[in-house]
């Protein structure tokens, strides 16, 4: 009986970048559908897809006389689910079709990209290249189909060079959230001339009195008629802040004037006692990526 010898340094490296690029592929999915997970499990899902390449390399290799199980259909079907449901399980069912429908739309981008790119090398270029530049190849295509699709390359290098944590202190109570620095905010205390920093009020609002959520939700309606019913403390704290913006003219904003506000640069902390803290009633960032809005000024 013949002996084939097999050297497993391919199988090995093959598997290995395999488990980089579809860990690249699930953060993509992640990115776009906005379903957001921690790094390990996207570690754990291109784990899963790297072990899988590492057998089928290997049985190709072997000319099909090991692991011919990973020609099976069934486990060429089931894969993908298995590894979806690792990354993003649990959640509720029509958001997993959601995460289901990105996964093999990106997919199917990437393999049409793949398989054009190596038609024109084979017509016209005739490379001959090695894994290595195979994978930086569909690294490459991943980001290029993310960016190009749904601006996600630029999105997350915008998000990590202007996010900044910033901690608020008023009276008793402080809290910490990040901030994403807006260039158009330009909204200051029309009394004061102090920058407004826009926070969701959902973040705070347990922590203020119903008389300032009353008013909030009465300013917020556009009704002046409030009788001003406010703790003695707070009259000196709230401020009203006209705002127009696209899609809304002469709108109301109710903020306040905190103790401290604190916010962590690369170099060191800025604390400033000049600004009024804004409250937004809806959500900032579907993706949970900041809470609040600061304007240059706070950083000057």
């Amino acid at each position: 009986m013949p002996v084939m010898e097999v050297y497993l340094d391919l199988p090995l490296w093959g598997g290995l970048l395999a488990v980089i690029e579809d860990a690249t592929l699930l953060w993509m999915v992640a990115q776009v559908s906005g379903e957001k997970r921690n790094f390990l499990r996207f570690l754990w899902g291109g784990l899963l897809g790297g072990v899988f390449n590492f057998f089928l390399l290997t049985n190709q290799l072997t000319e099909g006389t090991v692991f011919d199980w990973v020609l099976n259909p069934l486990v060429i079907l089931f894969l993908p689910i298995f590894m979806l449901l690792l990354v993003f399980y649990p959640q509720k069912f029509s958001r997993l079709m959601r995460v289901f429908g990105y996964f093999y739309l990106l997919a199917f981008l990437l393999s049409g990209v793949q398989w054009g790119l190596d038609m024109l090398n084979q017509y016209y270029f005739h490379w001959e290249l090695s894994f290595w530049w195979k994978f930086c190849l569909h690294e490459a295509v991943i980001l290029i189909i993310g960016e190009l699709g749904w601006g996600v390359v630029h999105q997350q290098v915008w998000e990590h060079l202007c996010l900044y944590p910033i901690q608020i202190v008023w009276d008793s109570h402080q809290i910490s959230l990040n901030a994403l620095l807006d260039t158009g905010n330009r909204l200051h205390d029309p009394l004061t001339k102090v920058p407004v920093v826009i926070v969701e009020l959902s973040l705070i609002q347990n922590y203020l009195p119903e008389e300032v959520l009353a008013f909030v939700e009465q300013m917020q309606k556009g009704d002046l008629s409030y009788n001003w019913d406010l703790p003695v403390a707070w009259m000196e704290r709230v401020r009203i802040l006209p705002f127009n913006s696209i899609g809304q003219e002469h709108g109301i904003l109710v903020g306040f004037r905190p103790d401290q506000l604190t916010v962590w640069q690369k170099k060191s902390p800025l604390v400033s006692r000049e600004v009024v803290i804004g409250l937004y009633k809806h959500v900032l960032s579907p993706e949970g990526a900041f809470q609040a809005l600061i304007p240059p000024a706070v950083l000057q």
